[in-house]
């Protein structure tokens, strides 16, 4: 095995520096894992765990898609790679789970896995706080013989008078950019704009679930069709595209409320900003979307959900029929709307999908900078003093979703 700390790619981030450690590289592992964006999943953390244990013994070289699919996902020996991408769709959200592991919080001092795109075999590397210690608490060899004091006056003397001619004007300039680049919105900032700037918090409004839910609290085969789970009378799809937002909010120094569509009033939404989480489990999307072009229609026939565009209802051009067992469904689709709503007066976003999944890829969407950008690199000028619909499209494996792509857009 290579000593992974010679390793360094051109993704690298610069100060930082690879660790063979395996203790520490398998404590942190344990640690991302147990974190809320794996400990959900089940076959993303076997996927981690083998290709970071394999690395770790040496055996890096065998981390190769067919063996991945075998191990992880039970395929065939002989499946083909061609009409199934799992690895591939598998590696990328792992990918973006560990960011969203990593720009949480308190994660910045500790080791940072990460696997490139392209490969499956991960990196471990130190965060840049733990190398500045180690550099700052180094000291000269031993055998270094210092140079005469008289020669070391005169060239630090002619360098202090260089640098501060010279250097001064690039610091401030520098500074000047780091801060505008700090202060320059992005274009997720552009989107959530409304809300942050809104005088009242905004209010994140999850559907009620309890209407999928038979006597005893057992889940209906509603539920047990689309995967929307629930307990407590809350969809855990909804519950995590609503931790998605928060964190959004949150690190836009943004507080928020919380509620269920079932107990949410009308004056509630006449309130404040709201985000409006789930589609046929909430009354509060379903009325909203009287307003948009793409809509929602549950059981279009028995067990078919899709979105249908309003100026073409000839043509049904995204469904999904979950009389399909969930695992075989091969595709979800989702709405992202935001409008000011013309009832209440307040900044709405509705974030929906057919079945738990479309729902979460659609909350990754407005969460994710490099999803979004799909959207708004293409978006008209001043887009983001629009009302925006969006519908999005996600390959489904298994059961897990893959990365949300653009199909239609409507601005007005």
């Amino acid at each position: 095995m290579a000593d992974l700390a010679s390793t360094r790619t051109s993704e690298q981030e610069p100060g930082q520096q690879a660790t063979n450690d395996p203790e520490l590289i398998r404590a942190q592992l344990k640690r991302v894992l147990g974190s809320s964006a794996f400990r959900n999943s089940k076959r993303y953390p076997r996927f981690l765990k083998l290709i970071v244990e394999q690395t770790l013994l040496g055996r890096s070289d065998s981390l190769k898609e067919r063996l991945l699919g075998i191990e992880v996902f039970d395929r065939k020996p002989d499946y083909d790679l061609a009409t199934d991408p799992i690895v591939r769709v598998a590696a990328g959200e792992i990918r973006k789970r560990l960011a969203q592991y990593y720009i949480e919080y308190g994660h910045e001092t500790e080791i940072r896995i990460q696997l490139q795109a392209g490969s499956y075999v991960p990196e471990f590397l130190w965060p840049r706080a733990s190398i500045g210690h180690e550099i700052a608490g180094s000291s000269a060899p031993e055998d270094t013989v210092p140079a005469h004091p008289r020669s070391i006056e005169k060239v630090a003397g002619f360098s202090w008078k260089v640098l501060v001619i010279a250097g001064v004007p690039v610091v401030l300039l520098t500074a000047v950019l780091s801060v505008y680049f700090a202060s320059r919105p992005t274009q997720i900032d552009r989107f959530w704009n409304p809300f942050v700037r809104s005088a009242n918090s905004p209010m994140i409004c999850l559907g009620d679930a309890g209407q999928f839910i038979q006597e005893g609290h057992t889940p209906s085969q509603e539920s047990l069709r689309t995967g929307a789970n629930s307990k407590n009378f809350l969809s855990l799809g909804d519950v995590e595209s609503m931790n998605r937002v928060s964190r959004i909010l949150v690190l836009r120094g943004k507080s928020f409320t919380t509620s269920n569509s079932a107990t949410t009033t009308f004056a509630d939404l006449r309130r404040q900003p709201t985000v409006l989480i789930g589609g046929r489990s909430n009354q509060w999307t379903m009325r909203s979307m009287q307003f948009l072009r793409y809509q929602l229609v549950p059981d279009i026939s028995p067990g078919v959900n899709c979105i249908r565009d309003r100026e073409d209802t000839t043509h049904i051009r995204w469904s999904v029929d979950f009389n399909t067992p969930f695992n075989a469904l091969q595709k979800t689709y989702a709405i992202v709307a935001r409008f000011n709503d013309p009832t209440t007066g307040q900044p709405t976003v509705i974030i929906d999908g057919l079945g738990a999944a479309g729902t979460i890829a659609a909350a990754d969407f407005v969460t994710t900078p490099a999803y979004f950008r799909e959207f708004a690199d293409r978006a008209p000028r001043g887009w983001e003093d629009r009302n925006v619909e969006i519908v999005l499209e996600a390959q489904m494996v298994n059961g897990d979703y893959g990365p949300p792509h653009v199909v239609a857009t409507y601005l007005w």
